[in-house]
């Protein structure tokens, strides 16, 4: 009989033999602490090496004349005057009970570009959630697809809530009585509306016989007479009738597929048309055709085409989709960094106002920038 003990049965037997356990568990313990390090640096190097190089990497992406800083727990390279700012936005954040970025729908925050000379190349603006957070409207050398784009937020906005879209006015100013934080709080709320229409236009458009249910109701065939919303689609060939069929909704949804198209600049998911009639079941699905349209012609050609807010951008927004919406954090982080002295691109560009992401600061001189303590005590004090 073998008197030795085999790989298998080794952890059964130290637990029935209770001494013999912790006589193994203390030999363990001493060579640990005479070998960890070694343990250690050959069990996981490549954690380690990775660690280090993301740290390294980033370091070298961050210039000497700007400071890496933590903002929502999350590592940006910014100037250090708008670091202050930050710092403040994050104090006010904090007293309200947001310690972390998921709270306040923040996935993303970058600060510093390389090779930019714009305010993000000097480290003086930031980008929230550029991904799910577009430049809705009024982007250079786009004035023509911005009349587009007018088009298409005022049919969502009348359909879907009764009145005007905000979106084609950002940046027209406010009431100079209106204290800044009451004008950002109404901006932000009216948005945050056009934004949870956006994604029901979009998914009535998917949903042919919701969309009918919708247009059949007083309110919804009100709204879907209105000039700015359906008004010649109804009419074409013949006097509007008071119900609406299969085939109308149907004409209809073409002209939200073309929405799409010019929002994004591309073909969306796939819609079937709706029986001709109703409680009749259709031999196979017929697809319904988004129309490819020409983008609009940019102001300078010479600077390249068009791109739809729901562009991908070349694959670097893979994820961006009317069907999301277009507003993912929470008022509180916007009117914090507000309220901190930053500007907002949605609303601080003037005539080229639209650009939700973005976040900056034009002050270069700072509070204690220069009253000689480093600007990693001041962050982190």
């Amino acid at each position: 009989m073998r008197r030795g003990w085999t790989n298998g049965d080794c952890r059964k037997k130290a637990f029935v033999h209770p001494r013999l356990f912790l006589a193994v568990m203390a030999l363990c313990s001493n060579v640990m602490q005479t070998y960890g390090q070694e343990f250690i640096d050959t069990r996981f190097p490549h954690q380690i090496l990775s660690i280090n190089k993301t740290i390294e990497e980033f370091h070298v992406d961050c210039p000497p004349s700007l400071a890496v800083v933590t903002f929502l727990h999350k590592k940006i390279c910014v100037h250090a005057c708008l670091g202050e700012k930050l710092a403040k936005a994050n104090t006010l954040l904090e007293q309200q009970g947001f310690t972390q970025a998921s709270q306040l729908g923040v996935q993303q925050v970058t600060g510093f570009r390389y090779g930019q000379t714009s305010l993000h190349g000097q480290g003086l603006a930031i980008d929230i959630d550029a991904a799910t957070n577009p430049y809705l409207i009024h982007e250079r050398n786009e004035t023509k697809l911005d009349e587009a784009l007018a088009v298409v937020y005022e049919r969502i906005a009348q359909l879907m809530l009764g009145r005007a879209s905000m979106i084609p006015h950002l940046g027209e100013g406010h009431q100079s009585k209106e204290e800044r934080h009451t004008y950002v709080t109404r901006i932000y709320d009216t948005l945050a509306l056009e934004n949870v229409a956006m994604q029901r236009y979009f998914a009535l458009m998917q949903d042919g016989r919701e969309l009918r249910e919708y247009v059949s109701t007083p309110l919804g065939s009100q709204r879907v007479r209105l000039p700015s919303t359906f008004l010649s689609v109804l009419s074409r060939g013949a006097a509007i009738s008071t119900s609406v069929s299969n085939r109308l909704v149907d004409e209809i949804r073409l002209c939200m597929m073309s929405d799409w198209v010019t929002l994004t600049g591309r073909v969306g998911p796939a819609i079937f048309a709706l029986p001709e009639a109703e409680g009749v079941r259709p031999e196979k699905k017929i697809p319904l055709y988004y129309l490819a349209g020409v983008p609009p012609e940019s102001d300078t050609p010479a600077k390249g085409e068009t791109d739809g807010p729901f562009g991908s951008k070349d694959k670097v927004y893979p994820g961006r989709s009317p069907l999301r919406g277009f507003l993912t954090f929470r008022k509180e982080l916007v009117l914090a960094l507000i309220d901190s002295g930053l500007r907002w691109g949605a609303i601080d560009f003037g005539r080229a106002s639209g650009d939700l992401m973005h976040f900056d600061s034009r002050d270069t001189i700072c509070s204690r920038a220069s009253d000689g303590q480093s600007f990693d005590q001041f962050f982190s004090s």
